[in-house]
């Protein structure tokens, strides 16, 4: 026989599942939900985040809070602001399976973006979506040469920036950072005059500023070429140059690589176990040994030309 306590728990047990069962049942759907949006502030590209709100008619829910989900603090030109709302139901009611059509949404011109709601149905979080920011970066400013690093001031609102070299007026290469200088030494390579040009960027093409060209120039002599040791070593068959990241390489000239002195002839190969005439005197002659360096203890004024080619 089952005991008299025994029977009581069971009892006990059967109401309170009754019970759960009947309060549960009462609990009522939230199968519509308007929202009204509106800000401190219309998002500005360069500008800082500010602060969106929604309201709600509905007294069936309870609004917790509502934010820009944005990691950094300033409006890019091009970016569509998103939103998120969350909501919570009250006592004796649930958030049902909602699609974007039980959505009323109104302000700021937000459209839907996606919705989730917890498994007890007692929890929501809306996202919605601004429209996109349009404008024109401006252009930067205080553009310098740090070395031969471009430099430049950031601008509000910029994805990041393009930058491009000129040697002589004529462009030589071109780069993308999100920083605000870029290192052009391993373009800066040949005699000749360089300056740059600069201009931020957005998420899209048409957002882009202004060129801004650097009103600086650099000059690099023949001398100063000679030490730009910054290329990487290039074998062709027999042939063997040295080439820079333009994919330029130098020709008729010397190239201090390593410590070592190489000279480069007009095809831009490097030569070796021959005699080339120093830049220094025309009466004497640099000997460039098997492995095509410059060994300075055989340099003569007499070359025998009879064994030596004579560059």
């Amino acid at each position: 026989m089952i005991s008299h306590t025994v029977k009581l728990l069971i009892l006990t047990t059967l109401l309170s599942a009754g019970t759960c069962g009947i309060v549960y049942g009462e609990e009522k759907p939230i199968t519509e939900i308007d929202l009204d949006f509106s800000w401190d502030k219309a998002p500005k590209g360069g500008e800082l985040v500010g602060q969106i709100r929604a309201d709600s008619k509905n007294k069936q829910l309870i609004i917790e809070g509502s934010e820009y989900a944005k990691k950094d603090d300033t409006w890019i030109f091009g970016e569509r602001p998103l939103v998120e709302v969350d909501l919570s139901a009250k006592e004796g009611y649930y958030f049902d399976d909602l699609t974007s059509s039980a959505f009323t949404l109104s302000g700021c011109s937000v459209t839907y973006q996606s919705v989730e709601i917890d498994e007890d149905g007692s929890y929501l979080t809306l996202r919605v979506r601004l429209p996109k920011i349009d404008g024109t970066l401006p252009k930067t400013t205080a553009t310098s040469w740090e070395g031969h690093s471009a430099s430049w001031d950031a601008v509000g609102g910029a994805r990041g920036y393009e930058v491009k070299l000129y040697r002589n007026g004529i462009p030589v290469t071109s780069a993308t950072t999100k920083d605000i200088s870029y290192d052009l030494s391993p373009y800066i390579t040949s005699k000749g005059t360089y300056t740059f040009a600069v201009r931020a960027t957005g998420y899209y093409n048409d957002q882009a500023g202004p060129w801004v060209t650097c009103d600086d120039i650099i000059s690099l002599s023949e001398e100063d070429a000679w030490l730009c040791d910054n290329g990487t070593w290039k074998q062709t068959g027999d042939e063997r140059r040295y080439i820079y990241k333009d994919n330029s390489y130098p020709v008729s000239t010397w190239r201090s690589i390593d410590g070592k002195w190489y000279y480069f002839d007009k095809d831009g190969c490097m030569v070796s176990d021959c005699y080339v005439q120093s830049p220094d005197d025309p009466n004497t002659y640099r000997f460039i040994g098997e492995n095509g360096s410059w060994e300075k203890e055989k340099d003569t004024e007499r070359p025998n030309r009879a064994l030596y080619e004579i560059y």
